[in-house]
């Protein structure tokens, strides 16, 4: 599916005041909500479209994540003594007991009215499943599943070893820390069973590494109706963050999935994220996006040790397993008491369609005057000509090398911004004051500069999976979202606490909007505002 894509030219109305507005967060005062809420962070606020319960019970959850029980888990699942953990072996099965005592100690309900705990398959393979059943009249028939696998490879094969055959490939990245990371949510969520609206399903996945055969059984053989999936979040392979950017898959299977996200990130997380555009059949997400189920995949991406031996425990970013722990437990309850269910979208071509991939300016506008000066006797306080182009407003207008600009309109152009923003979003006729050799005067020189006035100086397109958003495609130099610090590809939620709903809608606040205003924006998964100044 084509994204609908438009480069737009940059915004021109000079319209400019001094009004700067401000929003305020409402205080929170009851557990549930039933309106549209917002959430702050340290200095900005974003609108989200659930039922959200109090911060207070937000941060608890999240909060008590625990890196040590975290380690506890790792270590275990990692040992030696559980031989890699292979489907169908005596070390998968210590694994798969292991996390049933756990679901057992923390409450969870069995997944299975007649089996408990585990879902048996070909013979000695098991899938875990418990459940959180949700307190909402209407949204507990419908289910947020959360899965990890928690199998690996045992001594290795040929098939499905990077070096080290016959040596234990304990999996400690893969995938005992996603298996720890989803057994410390289960806990945090435990303490808190009055909060979900829907119901929540946790999945060990067994035989991933064969196939994903633990996931593709259950999606042959499903506990609930496969329509009253709302969303499936997947971990796998979570422990090797290292201050790196969180990989975050899926997000284009559902519009305003990211958004949706970024969001829950802002609330109490805040970790980098890299949205991987990518849908592959590699881990057990694959089997829900075949059947028409929107996902997320939190990963921290692949490493030297993948497949080998040399996974260990002693290797793992505990603190870093511990934020996508947090990540994902605040998706959960996000989507728990979202009001509408996410609706597939199919995002398969969405990679070879180029979204994020930074825009460049064939054919850049022509120069609004058209002059080269001096940049050290620029810094001195003098404006140097050195160079006129040819068939310039300034060759039009007569200016030469050697002349100093002393004013424009009756304004230094030495002052902050700076010349090159004053040309930007001068009017199209300006006067010159110009001093000149063997001129005793100054000179009063008109220019018709070319173009028109540039307001923020930016051009942006638009995404179908996140139709609300803005992706800056273009920044034009000196500009006012120059010199404000916006960037390729920042997206734009808001304008002075404003949404809007399509690109002209964008475009009216952007050209109306009195300068200086704030602009929402998401850079690698977190929010902030930055302000943009007019330049006039």
């Amino acid at each position: 599916m084509n994204p609908k894509s438009k480069q737009l030219q940059a915004l021109t109305s000079d319209q400019s005041n001094d009004v700067f507005r401000k929003r305020i967060a409402s205080q929170i005062k009851c557990l549930f909500l039933t309106s549209l809420i917002w959430f702050v962070g340290a200095s900005h606020f974003v609108k989200a479209e659930t039922n959200y319960p109090a911060a207070t019970t937000s941060k608890a959850v999240v909060k008590s994540i625990s890196v040590d029980e975290l380690k506890s888990h790792v270590e275990f699942l990692a040992s030696d003594s559980l031989e890699g953990r292979e489907a169908g072996s005596q070390g998968g099965q210590a694994a798969g007991t292991y996390i049933r005592g756990l679901l057992q100690k923390y409450g969870i309900k069995p997944g299975l009215a007649d089996e408990g705990y585990f879902q048996e398959f070909q013979g000695g393979f098991r899938n875990i499943i418990g459940i959180i059943p949700g307190n909402d009249p209407e949204l507990k028939k419908e289910y947020v599943v959360i899965g990890a696998h928690y199998d690996h490879v045992g001594y290795g094969k040929p098939s499905n070893s990077r070096g080290g055959v016959g040596q234990i490939h304990n999996g400690a990245d893969d995938n005992a820390s996603g298996t720890a990371a989803l057994l410390e949510v289960i806990q945090a969520l435990s303490q808190h069973k009055g909060v979900p609206g829907r119901s929540l399903m946790f999945v060990f996945w067994d035989a991933e590494e064969m196939g994903l055969l633990g996931s593709k059984h259950w999606m042959d053989h499903p506990s609930i109706p496969l329509d009253q999936v709302s969303i499936y979040l997947n971990l796998d392979m979570v422990g090797r963050l290292n201050e790196k950017p969180l990989n975050l898959f899926g997000s284009r299977s559902s519009k305003g999935l990211r958004s949706f996200a970024v969001k829950s990130n802002h609330r109490e997380t805040g970790v980098k994220i890299r949205f991987n555009n990518a849908v592959r059949p590699d881990s057990d997400h694959w089997p829900f996006y075949k059947r028409g189920i929107p996902f997320l995949m939190l990963h921290t991406g692949k490493h030297a040790d993948y497949h080998r031996p040399e996974d260990d425990a002693n290797k793992i970013d505990y603190a870093g397993i511990q934020k996508c722990a947090q990540l994902l437990a605040q998706l959960v309850l996000d989507f728990s008491l979202q009001k509408e269910k996410p609706k597939y979208r199919n995002a398969d071509r969405d990679i070879l369609d180029g979204i994020d991939q930074q825009a460049k300016v064939d054919s850049p506008d022509p120069p609004r005057l058209g002059v080269a000066w001096n940049a050290e006797k620029y810094k001195q306080g003098n404006l140097l000509v050195t160079q006129v182009l040819s068939n310039t407003p300034a060759d039009k207008a007569g200016l030469k090398v050697g002349d100093e600009i002393v004013k424009v309109d009756g304004r230094s152009p030495l002052t902050t911004p700076g010349f090159a923003a004053l040309i930007r979003s001068a009017p199209s006729k300006v006067t010159m004051q110009v001093k000149r050799k063997q001129e005793e005067k100054l000179l009063e020189i008109p220019v018709e500069l070319k173009g028109q006035p540039v307001r923020l100086g930016i051009e942006w397109k638009t995404d179908d999976s996140e139709p609300t958003v803005t992706v800056i495609s273009n920044i034009i130099k000196a500009s006012s979202a120059d010199l404000a610090g916006l960037q390729m590809n920042d997206r734009i939620y808001e304008i002075d606490g404003k949404t809007f709903g399509t690109s002209d809608e964008f475009r009216k606040l952007a050209t109306t909007m009195p300068l200086p205003f704030t602009v929402l924006v998401e850079r690698e998964g977190l929010l902030k505002e930055i302000t943009i100044q007019s330049t006039r």
